[in-house]
């Protein structure tokens, strides 16, 4: 789908064919030609509506297709752009990220739990943590277990995958297990599972893959591709209509207002500093969750 929009930005018929519009006469020298692309890439932002907040109007278009494209490309950018920052373990990153977030969260539900996680987490290591502890948390909040550029993965998935490791142990024990029994086998854990990796891998055993995981299609994606090149969703054009959500926004983040925005932020910033933990500000059950 961003594909497309760079596609449709750029004039171009498919990722093989020359740029028709949008495209500047490129430089000699490379760093003018950084500048240029940079330049390129602030205009193509704009033109799509990346990077807006919850104070920006939405703007005024009776065209559900392109709104629906871009509220997805939205979330999809988000994802991606969260997904680097782990791999590459940039911590200066996080902040700006968790921030941006938090309006994505909030204009999903009103009562999400991971706003005001993030909430939490600015709180702390913009306020309340010293230099020190700052930097502690941020660089823990990756782990690199085999080394190697790009390779980080989040800390609290290795503790849920360590976890799971200590259960299947300790459910392998049987009945009648003692504590002293549980203590050692978690201890362990991590390493047995290493070991049987080791030893499934030289047998050439294949892991059991859970029903949602499957191998990308070329195929498929190359029909998409081309489905979407002859519905040209990007193209602004008056009058269609997406069946099924008709009054869908072109960003997630025009469903709240700057207003809603503070107010919310306000409520849980206090709850949090006298120590609350159950938000009774909303009675709505359909927004308390973030399950969708």
């Amino acid at each position: 789908m961003v594909t497309e929009q760079f596609l449709q930005y750029f004039g171009m018929e498919n990722v093989e064919s020359e740029p028709t519009k949008n495209m500047p006469i490129m430089k000699k020298n490379l760093s003018d030609r950084r500048i240029q692309i940079f330049e390129m890439m602030e205009k193509f932002i704009a033109e799509f509506g990346y990077l807006k907040n919850c104070t920006d109007a939405d703007a005024q278009e009776n065209d559900s297709v392109f709104k629906y494209c871009s509220n997805l490309c939205h979330w999809v950018v988000l994802l991606l752009n969260f997904e680097d920052v782990v791999r590459e373990g940039d911590f200066q990153r996080i902040v700006p990220s968790v921030m941006y977030m938090m309006q994505f969260f909030l204009s999903h539900s009103k009562l999400s739990k991971y706003f005001e996680e993030c909430l939490d987490f600015v709180m702390k290591c913009e306020f309340l943590l010293s230099p020190l502890d700052r930097v502690r948390v941020l660089e823990g909040a990756f782990a690199n277990l085999r080394g190697g550029i790009g390779k980080n993965i989040e800390s609290d998935l290795v503790q849920e995958n360590s976890v799971r490791n200590q259960k299947d142990l300790i459910r392998a024990l049987g009945a009648n297990k003692t504590d002293q029994a549980i203590l050692r086998a978690t201890r362990s854990a991590d390493v047995i599972a290493e070991i049987c990796s080791k030893i499934d891998n030289s047998l050439s055993l294949k892991k059991q893959s859970s029903k949602h995981s499957c191998s990308k299609s070329l195929k498929d994606e190359a029909v998409i591709a081309k489905t979407l090149r002859k519905l040209k969703p990007f193209q602004r054009t008056e009058g269609r209509i997406c069946q099924g959500i008709p009054n869908i926004h072109g960003s997630p983040l025009n469903r709240i207002t700057k207003e809603e925005f503070s107010n919310r932020v306000t409520d849980v910033m206090c709850r949090l500093y006298y120590g609350q933990t159950r938000n009774g500000s909303y009675d709505d059950p359909q927004e308390c969750s973030d399950e969708d």
